[in-house]
């Protein structure tokens, strides 16, 4: 077989893999109103649901920085998905809710790790064309968000919460057995794309150094608000609807409306706007921050709906270019170009959600989901002052 036939089918493992990843990242978002009523928990004990697969992520963190380097990347992820599928079986079987959580936590891990070397390895296979790579990646990924809600809310109509877990399980331990096969049959080839300078770990120590940049702080706060926007969204807009709204049958659809302007402003507006990466994110969160404003104000269907797929379309390409930044800035460590970025997004999404659910309990649930609204304009601020530094470096490389 051609070897850049071959290098083009493991991308499109990867792609796969992504795209089912997209799928289960919105299940507890779909799940969350059927999980409260089994459990019978208020909405701030829900929101620990997603704090705990945060914890998960922040985890995955060191088994990243451990394992890379020692072990090959492709190795890794074919073991990331194996445990993953297990996690998900684990909470198939509705456990007492402490051991639940501690299975949301498992998701979190090796979910996490799946998406580290997912983003490290598009990064390593298309070294010419990052930020490309990443708008496609997260585009396929914004696809499974996409059809996820949907397609969960049909299983669990017609088979139960806990059965759509089940299925999710039983889906990445096929996923695993074609990459396997692939990866056995390719091996000689596809080992040589990721050679022992790209698999360099990394540890504390340059955890810490990360933020001695000032670049890098800001590129780390733009991602933690975004998170804090798309946290907030993801778990508690269908409940928004369900609830506040009183219209649960357009729940799924208003959480998917997010979804299809995320996949079209990866797949679309990213690749082919041309303006810097650090614009386009500034210029679609404040876009974002005032829709979904205006959406929580009408307080209708057509209104929120309108709003959650505004939202997608003008902020949905901020994680792949903020993980582009991050692989151009380190192109010798890819992982750690991708997962410094990504542990801000973990602890927005350890934070927001469970923040997000007290406000809703305390004050309403139009509060809670606006803080989505007040992240979507912090991200604006950092990555408005990262387009400035930028810039200023730029002119200032000219003049010397």
């Amino acid at each position: 077989m051609n070897k850049n036939r071959i290098t083009q089918g493991y991308i499109a493992l990867v792609f796969l893999s992504m795209f089912f990843f997209g799928i289960t990242t919105q299940v507890l978002g779909t799940l969350i109103t059927r999980i409260m009523a089994h459990y019978d928990i208020r909405m701030a004990q829900a929101g620990l649901l997603s704090s705990f697969i945060s914890t998960g992520n922040l985890a995955a963190m060191f088994v990243v920085s451990v394992f890379v380097g020692r072990i090959n990347k492709m190795v890794l992820l074919g073991a990331s998905f194996f445990l993953f599928s297990a996690s998900l079986f684990l909470i198939s079987i509705a456990p007492p809710f402490g051991i639940l959580l501690a299975g949301f936590a498992l998701t979190g891990v090796f979910g996490a790790t799946i998406d580290t070397l997912n983003n490290s390895l598009i990064a390593d296979l298309m070294p010419a064309k990052i930020s490309l790579g990443m708008s496609l990646l997260h585009g396929i990924f914004g696809l499974g968000g996409l059809c996820s809600p949907i397609i969960i809310e049909s299983l669990a109509w017609n088979l139960g919460w806990k059965q759509v877990y089940v299925i999710l399980s039983a889906v990445f331990i096929l996923d695993l057995a074609i990459y396997s096969l692939y990866t056995k049959l390719q091996w000689n080839h596809l080992v040589t794309l990721t050679p022992n300078k790209k698999q360099a770990g990394f540890g504390l120590t340059d955890m810490v150094q990360f933020f001695r940049k000032k670049q890098h702080v800001l590129l780390w706060l733009a991602m933690f608000f975004y998170g804090g926007n798309q946290s907030t969204l993801a778990v508690w807009i269908k409940r928004y609807v369900e609830t506040h709204i009183n219209e649960p049958a357009w729940g799924a659809y208003v959480l998917s409306a997010m979804w299809i302007g995320i996949t079209i402003s990866r797949l679309v507006i990213s690749p082919f706007v041309k303006i810097s990466s650090t614009l386009k994110i500034c210029t679609g969160n404040i876009i974002s921050a005032i829709t979904l404003a205006a959406g929580l104000l009408l307080g209708t269907v057509g209104g929120i709906m309108t709003a959650s797929f505004a939202v997608g379309l003008a902020s949905g390409l901020t994680i792949p270019l903020i993980i582009a930044i991050g692989c151009e800035w380190h192109r010798e460590r890819t992982a750690y170009g991708t997962m410094m970025p990504f542990t801000a997004l973990f602890i927005s999404y350890l934070i927001f959600p469970p923040l997000s659910g007290l406000a809703s309990d305390m004050l309403g649930i139009p509060w809670g989901v606006a803080l989505g609204a007040l992240s979507a304009l912090l991200t604006a601020v950092f990555s408005g002052a990262l387009e400035r530094w930028m810039k200023r470096e730029k002119e200032e490389a000219i003049l010397t």
